[in-house]
């Protein structure tokens, strides 16, 4: 028996962990503050990756076929790439390289050397077809740094910040904070406990009153869907009362006099009968916010799922680059980076409107943000005859066929393919629709480094793990995947520091890798560290990690002024503030559902791990009592909840936390097909009430994932 030093890999917290392995096999698993800038910390979802490495929710262990009868059977992982191999050089030989596409899922995020080669291999392809989890949640969130531009100096760490406002985002328990939203995304209970005792003041907007929301000093429950309504007044009255940051309004925001005219109809008290809130706590967030020296307005995916996304986006970014909430010359930076140092100036990015330009979907005259199409017109992608069809689907680490909701279009356009092939360790979903499942290995069993976490940690901090135990004979690694099948296709692949942002091609720095010989892990490890402020042999030399003493690094000051400035107020975005002016409520429908994250689980992932479903045997209509009581409900009566696209039966749970008006549910429970029994399911289906084809946003073609308009009806008791 032995303990060994590794790190998280569930989220984007990448928390450190000391394991104890027993005979090759993982016995227990606890915190590791040795080194970590969030101390000692990790969430129930790490006990859950002890238990699924073991073997625990049917973790696959060898690959799988569909055969001639149309089931799932076991092949050899070799044969299996080299019959993908062969099929998809015969779709790229009769149709060409857009025939193929990556769908990249939560489960990919945090595998380094797996998502590396997955860039390598499309474009050792040739094939611009990138899709992936990001514009199913918060591709809002590109949509406006792509309108507005990119202020280079960086947010604020939350540690310097004074003000925090977190829009429809529960950090405590989604971990999801920087660079989207103020907080720390390791133990964030805890910076958020540290933050107050500094004195910062925190605003919580939310219709639910969230585990985060006990910290706020203002806690604002507005109507879902109506962030922008609410950010377009708080920017109405900065304006108005002179409350903006004029010094860093004039060197680096344009059009100030489009948003005052376009923000001008969006009074105090419209957006409070329109969102439902006193007109008195939107004035007292404007009076904060000009208070505010070091203020910092951020949210999660709440906006971006709800009705107008990139305009509610696009509003809260507004306000804070009116109260000047980014980094200034002279502000020290706290984590320049270790694997991929930086620098930081004050200048701003200029908007790129990257959908503008380059390659084109097919099905719709868009381009790509941030170097990917958007999830929502995957189907389309699949579905619409001409040259550049999409005909193969590998999907890394993802469940499209329930993360893109509405399944009456998804699971035609999925069946649709010539091959879908899925890299998971599980047999999710779109395994269960799958032509080949490659079971993949699990994080305690690869070689791994920090670099998801690098630019994200409060401070700098690296860490590299070895495998702690050895991977099933039956499964292979992400990355083996990718340069097998291009090997065997005759196709060399390059490995890059890839970033979010980056363009591939455009990369000169690159590691060629042999196509005859199986590349080794730490050598493939070592190139990404080649540029780090810690060697490789550092790094292996220290397990807990490594937080490099280094000199206090600062903003710089641009060296000339490029001329490009934040666009508050570009012609899109005030044609939508002004329809947005005019809209009127709908009243067929008395509810609103709203999505909401739980701690055991991500995604899909751990939904059916043991301590995952003792607490949820399935996911709950979480309504306000009083709204129960209206209806004649009672705890653990079964309800349908039916929207304009579909209908789902759940089980209704009373929450005093939640808002009248409001229906809260997690996402990625229950049953692909329509199911009257949420108990036996282990949940309800809420992509049922989406569409992929109805009311998507411009730009991202975002369908509504939350705030979704619907009614309730009783239907009886239920066990649960």
């Amino acid at each position: 028996m032995n303990k060994a030093k590794t790190f998280c890999r569930n989220c984007g917290a990448l928390c450190s962990m000391e394991v104890t392995v027993d005979d090759g096999r993982l016995i227990a698993v606890a915190a590791d503050g040795t080194a970590s800038p969030y101390g000692g910390y990790m969430c129930i979802k790490g006990q859950s990756a002890i238990r699924f490495h073991n073997g625990a929710e049917e973790r696959l262990q060898h690959s799988l076929k569909r055969n001639g009868s149309g089931a799932l059977t076991a092949i050899v992982a070799e044969q299996a790439l080299t019959e993908i191999a062969a099929q998809l050089q015969q779709l790229i030989t009769q149709y060409g390289p857009r025939s193929i596409a990556v769908y990249h899922g939560t489960g990919a995020y945090r595998s380094v050397l797996g998502a590396q080669l997955e860039k390598s291999f499309l474009s050792a392809m040739r094939s611009p077809n990138l899709f992936s989890t990001m514009t199913i949640d918060q591709s809002a969130k590109w949509v406006t740094s792509a309108r507005m531009g990119i202020m280079a100096s960086g947010k604020p760490a939350f540690a310097d910040v004074d003000l925090a406002v977190i829009v429809g985002n529960n950090p405590v328990v989604s971990h999801q904070t920087y660079p989207f939203g103020p907080g720390e995304s390791g133990a964030p209970g805890r910076s958020f406990a540290e933050a107050k005792k500094r004195g910062t003041r925190i605003v919580v907007i939310d219709p639910r009153a969230t585990e985060t929301a006990r910290y706020a000093d203002l806690f604002i429950q507005p109507k879902p869907g109506q962030d922008a309504v609410i950010f377009a007044a708080v920017a109405h009255l900065l304006l108005k009362n002179s409350g903006y940051n004029h010094a860093f309004c004039h060197r680096f925001v344009t059009q100030l006099e489009a948003l005052t005219e376009a923000v001008a109809p969006f009074t105090p008290a419209l957006a409070a009968a329109r969102a439902d809130i006193p007109v008195a706590q939107i004035e007292r967030l404007a009076e904060w916010l000009a208070e505010a020296q070091r203020p910092f307005v951020g949210s999660g995916s709440g906006p971006s799922m709800s009705a107008r996304s990139n305009l509610n986006d696009h509003m809260i970014e507004v306000v804070n680059a009116l109260v000047g909430g980014y980094r200034q010359a002279g502000d020290r930076v706290r984590n320049p980076g270790t694997l991929n140092p930086r620098r930081f100036f004050e200048t701003v990015v200029p908007a790129s409107r990257s959908w503008e330009r380059g390659d084109f979907c097919h099905s719709q005259p868009v381009g790509k943000l941030f170097g990917e199409f958007p999830s929502a017109l995957l189907p389309q992608e699949i579905t619409t005859p001409g040259a550049n069809k999409i005909r193969a689907l590998i999907c890394f680490g993802g469940n499209p066929a329930m993360g893109l909701g509405d399944p009456a279009v998804a699971i035609p356009a999925l069946q649709e393919l010539d091959l879908l092939v899925c890299l998971d360790a599980r047999l999710n979903e779109t395994g269960k629709l799958a032509d080949y499942v490659v079971a993949t290995s699990q994080p305690f069993e690869r070689h791994d480094i920090t670099i998801p976490g690098d630019s994200l940690f409060p401070e700098a901090f690296a860490q590299y793990t070895p495998p702690m135990v050895l991977k099933p004979a039956g499964v292979i690694h992400d990355w083996e995947f990718f340069w097998a099948v291009a090997a065997k296709m005759g196709l060399p692949l390059t490995l890059k520091y890839w970033t979010y942002g980056a363009d591939f091609e455009a990369i000169a720095d690159g590691l060629s890798l042999p196509v005859e010989s199986r590349p080794e892990e730490e050598a493939m490890l070592r190139f990404l560290c080649q540029r780090s402020r810690v060697s490789f042999d550092e790094l292996k030399a220290n397990p807990s990690g490594v937080r490099p003493q280094l000199e206090p690094q600062r903003v710089q000051p641009a060296a000339s002024d490029n001329g490009a400035r934040l666009q508050l107020c570009p012609p899109d975005v005030a044609t939508e503030l002004a329809e947005l002016a005019q809209e009127q409520p709908d009243t067929r429908f008395g509810y609103q559902l709203t999505c909401r994250r739980i701690l055991e689980a991500m995604n899909s992932a751990y939904r059916e791990a043991e301590l995952t479903r003792k607490r949820y045997p399935l996911n709950w209509a979480y309504m306000n009592p009083g709204d129960m009581a209206r209806e004649g409900l009672a705890e653990g009566d079964s309800v349908q909840i039916r929207s304009a696209y579909g209908a789902i039966v759940a089980v209704v749970k009373g929450e005093k936390r939640l808002r009248s008006g409001v229906i809260s549910m997690s996402h990625m429970f229950g049953s692909l097909t329509a199911s009257r029994d949420p108990v036996a399911e282990g949940g309800s289906f809420t992509g049922h009430l989406t569409s992929l084809t109805d009311a998507l946003e411009p730009i991202n073609f975002m369908p509504l994932f939350s705030g979704i308009p619907v009614n309730v009806a009783a239907l009886g008791s239920s066990d649960q």
